[in-house]
């Protein structure tokens, strides 16, 4: 096996956060974050990943919308820390996935259903059924993770 360094490991959880949607600045932040499991300024994070100032703020800023990081002032500088575990941030990923995306998803076919053909309303159905499906699917599965016991 080849030398694996922090880094890897980084880049690593970083490409899971993408694959559920988070931007890559944003995902290997907040990647970073959880290794550290401490406050961070952002000019800490900023030379930690060769990043700017501006982008780490922007990205701490969507992130912080999103709930997977806070932020806590200490004197007059503002620290940022993921207090959440790993199953916690792919949990909340997928509650904002079937919370707002499915929806939208939703929305979309039912607006589309009203304006095409015969053909193109038939797939429209097909898929609507498959997103309803998937739906249930997750919240079944977010119930499941959700449970006390399943994340700390």
């Amino acid at each position: 096996m080849k030398n694996v360094n922090i880094r890897d490991v980084r880049d690593s959880l970083s490409r899971i956060f993408c694959k559920l949607g988070i931007r890559d600045v944003d995902a290997t932040i907040l990647a970073d974050l959880i290794i550290e499991d401490r406050d961070m300024s952002v000019e800490e994070i900023r030379k930690r990943l060769n990043y700017s100032i501006s982008g780490v703020t922007s990205a701490l800023h969507r992130l912080m919308r999103m709930h997977l990081v806070v932020r806590n002032k200490r004197g007059k500088r503002y620290l940022y820390r993921s207090e959440s575990n790993i199953l916690s941030v792919l949990l909340h990923l997928v509650e904002e996935i079937n919370r707002r995306d499915l929806r939208n998803l939703q929305m979309k076919i039912e607006g589309t259903l009203k304006a095409v053909g015969k053909e193109e309303e038939e797939k429209l159905r097909k898929l609507r059924e498959k997103v309803k499906k998937a739906e249930g699917y997750l919240q079944s599965l977010i119930s499941l993770l959700s449970d006390e016991e399943v994340i700390p």
